[in-house]
């Protein structure tokens, strides 16, 4: 069970930068510090590396964030298969990538307990600071790209608001401080 972040669902592959899919790289000025930090880094042609990216302000402002630290990973595929999550942990560790932040890692005895942990996690603060969007909940091991409405839940906060037709007009970044300068 990992935080549900409030930012932008994106891509990386083959070091390019797109908005959820590979039908198209992405343009965006919100997606500045992904590009400028990270997506060099996944260069695997059949790695597609998927997370949040919380550069551009939606309904929560985190932060501030360390500007190569705006991209928060989910998921890896490769081909037709979403990998393990301990994978996803592990890629992102030999690549320094931020992964979304872990709640929960284990089984539940029952669905009260599960009811129970959620709404529990609804009410705590984001592990990023400021109010917690929701949580996601997967299966840990592996799964095929057809299994995913069986493999994957979300949960929102109630008061969750969507992001206006228009925001592409009107985002703003988030607050960043540098990035960690290396050694």
């Amino acid at each position: 069970m990992t935080e549900k972040l409030d930012g932008s669902n994106t891509l990386i592959h083959r070091r390019r930068v797109y908005g959820r899919s590979v039908t198209g790289t992405t343009r965006g000025k919100w997606m500045a510090m992904v590009k400028k930090h990270l997506a060099w880094k996944v260069q695997e042609p059949d790695v597609l590396l998927y997370g949040e990216d919380i550069y551009a302000v939606h309904s929560i402002e985190y932060g501030p964030v360390r500007e190569d630290r705006t991209f928060y990973a989910f998921a890896l595929r490769h081909g037709d298969t979403f990998a393990p999550f301990c994978d996803i942990e592990a890629y992102c560790a030999d690549h320094d990538i931020a992964v979304v932040p872990l709640l929960f890692r284990g089984t539940f005895q029952s669905v009260s307990a599960l009811r129970d942990f959620v709404t529990a996690a609804h009410e705590q603060a984001s592990a990023l600071g400021g109010v917690r969007e929701g949580i996601v909940i997967r299966r840990a091991e592996g799964f095929g790209a057809e299994q995913f409405g069986q493999s994957v839940c979300k949960s929102v906060r109630a008061e969750h608001l969507r992001t206006s037709e228009d925001w592409r007009r009107s985002w703003r970044a988030c607050r960043t401080k540098p990035a960690r300068s290396s050694p």
